[in-house]
C-alpha cells in the first residue's frame, strides 16, 4: 500500500506550479521506494536512495514517550 503525502511549498520543475508535488512512499519487496509526482502536469522522479540514508543520518534523537 502506497502513502501519499503533499509537500507544502515545493514547486513543480517541470511546470513551475506550487503546492502541486505528492511524495509517494511504496514497500516493495520489503524495502520503502519514494518517487515525487507533480499533479498538475505529468512530472515524476524517483528519489535517490542516497538521499533517503542521509536524512536518516542527520536525525539527532526521537522522543518515543
Amino acid at each position: 500500500m502506497a502513502r501519499h503525502r503533499f509537500i507544502a511549498g515545493a514547486v513543480c520543475p517541470e511546470c513551475s506550479e506550487q503546492d502541486s508535488i505528492r511524495l509517494i512512499v511504496e514497500q516493495i519487496d520489503g524495502e520503502e521506494r519514494e518517487h515525487i509526482e507533480c499533479v498538475s502536469c505529468d512530472y515524476h522522479a524517483e528519489r535517490p536512495k542516497q538521499a533517503a540514508e542521509k536524512a536518516e543520518q542527520d536525525i539527532i534523537g526521537l522522543f518515543k514517550p
